[in-house]
């Protein structure tokens, strides 16, 4: 079964070095973002473009045997469109294409396109057998899309990414929309971490020998709550 997984990592990889080699412009945020700053596997790829440039990586999924699946416009300040194409194997990849900037349903937050590049840069993202070099956010708006989202999943990007950040960066880029559900996703974390359960979900999906989790820093978020 790992192999499916390598296979189903180098696809998303080949594709992503196609888009690059087009210069065409966007930025990797969920899963693989993550994996910019410690390896996780993903199911799919999600991206933040500009509505414009649409049409040039559809052409490169289409080309790729990629089916468009979901297309629908989502309520929030930057009236965003999501885009997802899938390409069905026996583990189905797909590409989620978020157009000119990503909002949380949860809180009701949003982001626009050109606001996530200017906390963006470029990382090596490195995979089992592959790597890329693209734009990716800082771990501080990676932390504070996460903490809007407030799922178990990224709960655990959140205890992974947090080494070496500005939690008072966290805090400026996480006040929008609702920042109350915000402090309760903060103290939904500070309970998970208490639980063998959470360390062994969290262990079962970042692929490394060592969990150099930085304990003391995860609980500094609580600082966020002021």
């Amino acid at each position: 079964m790992i192999d499916k997984f390598i296979q189903r990592e180098n696809l998303i990889f080949e594709v992503i070095q196609r888009f690059l080699d087009e210069k065409l412009d966007f930025v990797i945020i969920g899963g693989y973002a993550v994996s910019a700053h410690k390896h996780r596997f993903s199911v799919d790829a999600d991206l933040v473009l500009q509505k414009k440039d649409a049409h040039l990586f559809e052409a490169i999924l289409v080309k790729n045997k990629f089916e468009k699946t979901i297309s629908k416009e989502l309520d929030n300040t930057y009236s965003t469109v999501f885009v997802r194409f899938e390409r069905k194997t026996e583990l189905p990849v797909s590409f989620d294409l978020l157009l000119d900037g990503m909002g949380a349903r949860q809180t009701g937050a949003s982001y626009g396109f050109e606001f996530i590049r200017t906390y963006s840069s470029e990382r090596k993202i490195i995979g089992i057998q592959k790597e890329v070099m693209a734009l990716v956010p800082c771990k501080e708006l990676l932390i504070a899309l996460k903490l809007h989202a407030g799922r178990l999943t990224d709960l655990r990007d959140i205890v992974a990414l947090c080494k070496n950040i500005d939690i008072k960066l966290v805090k400026e880029l996480a006040i929008r929309g609702d920042y109350e559900i915000v402090k309760q996703h903060v103290h939904e974390l500070l309970k998970a971490i208490q639980k063998q359960g959470f360390i062994d979900s969290f262990k079962g999906v970042f692929i490394e020998k060592e969990y150099d989790i930085d304990w003391d820093t995860v609980q500094n978020l609580k600082l966020i709550l002021d």
